[in-house]
């Protein structure tokens, strides 16, 4: 489902309103939901979400996407350590608003085998962008990012290589 909470600053209506209006609603709609079906709820929010990750985690929420990493609060490594054994992470790989068109190709390269490796030790990761990608999106970019997935992907144990 997708209900995009966020904005690049926090949760647009505040955490407190937020708690009162969605979240007994997302907590009964979300235990129906794993009443009928095995399938795993996944929530569509963009922006900064991490003041109600865990709201939304206590909610019956198991993937969110994207993981808006230039978001205020949303870096890689403060929501892995927060939530990564409780919420699988969907995107965060490539943040078109923290890597600037200008990158080059060992840049794009290294920010998404730092974000790949962050989100994805121990697991609890889907490998995406965190949007679509732009349109004026370099070509160099594209192939730093796919490389980065290809040479990051493999797992021994709970170790990304």
């Amino acid at each position: 489902m997708a209900h995009d909470f966020g904005d690049n600053n926090g949760v647009t209506i505040g955490e407190e309103l937020w708690r009162d209006i969605y979240k007994p609603y997302y907590k009964q709609f979300f235990r129906g939901w794993r009443s009928i079906t095995n399938m795993q709820v996944n929530l569509h929010s963009c922006g900064s979400i991490a003041s109600i990750l865990g709201d939304l985690i206590e909610c019956g929420v198991q993937i969110v996407n994207p993981v808006q990493t230039s978001a205020a609060n949303m870096s890689a490594a403060s929501l892995k350590e927060r939530f990564g054994k409780d919420v699988i992470f969907w995107g965060g790989g490539y943040d078109a608003q923290l890597i600037d068109v200008k990158a080059s190709y060992e840049e794009v390269y290294q920010a998404v085998c730092r974000n790949i490796r962050i989100l994805g030790a121990g697991g609890n990761y889907i490998f995406a962008g965190v949007h679509n990608l732009p349109a004026n999106m370099p070509e160099h970019h594209l192939k730093a990012m796919l490389d980065a997935y290809y040479d990051t992907r493999v797992y021994e144990g709970d170790q990304i290589k």
